[in-house]
């Protein structure tokens, strides 16, 4: 059973990467500065607005924001309405998956098998390309190092737990 800091713990992670998910997709608007501002500057009344404002939320809760954006994607990008809410959809559904898919279609476009290899490929076009090996490679070891660590945390805890844990008497 969880203990209420731990439950806590995990509302506060779990609020501060849906918060971090907001940045990917900014809009600007016009400022009263005469310049233009993110939809990432302007200031949220409160937190808990700020939260549903993203998302696959926001399709909902900020119907002008969206609107906004998708019909932004249809002249940019010529596509038909479907087709933009689609696209912009699987975007708030996960950010990172639509930017990874998105490069991957961009290298397999260029003729390439995946996105390593595409941006290896590029880079040797531009002389880069033991540099960008060297980076891709010490990225894997490092990743792999982290893994394993937090793994061994895990498994660590486990072990004392199971250890130290006494049942309760009948």
């Amino acid at each position: 059973m969880m203990t209420k800091i731990t439950r806590t713990k995990a509302l506060v992670l779990l609020v501060s990467l849906l918060l971090g998910a907001s940045d990917a997709f900014t809009t600007t608007t016009p400022s009263s500065f005469g310049g233009v501002t993110t939809m990432k500057q302007q200031e949220r009344s409160t937190t808990t607005s700020r939260l549903f404002m993203i998302g696959p939320l926001q399709k909902f809760t900020d119907k002008e924001e969206y609107e906004k954006t998708v019909e932004n994607l249809m002249a940019y990008k010529n596509l038909s309405r479907e087709e933009a809410e689609k696209e912009y959809d699987s975007f708030l559904e996960n950010p990172n998956n639509y930017a990874l898919s998105k490069g991957e279609d961009y290298y397999k476009s260029l003729g390439y098998n995946s996105l390593m290899d595409g941006v290896i490929g590029e880079a040797e076009k531009e002389g880069r390309g033991e540099e960008v090996k060297e980076r891709i490679a010490e990225f894997k070891r490092q990743s792999k190092i982290k893994a394993l660590s937090v793994i061994s945390v895990f498994f660590a805890a486990i072990v004392y737990g199971k250890i130290t844990y006494v049942p309760p008497p009948h």
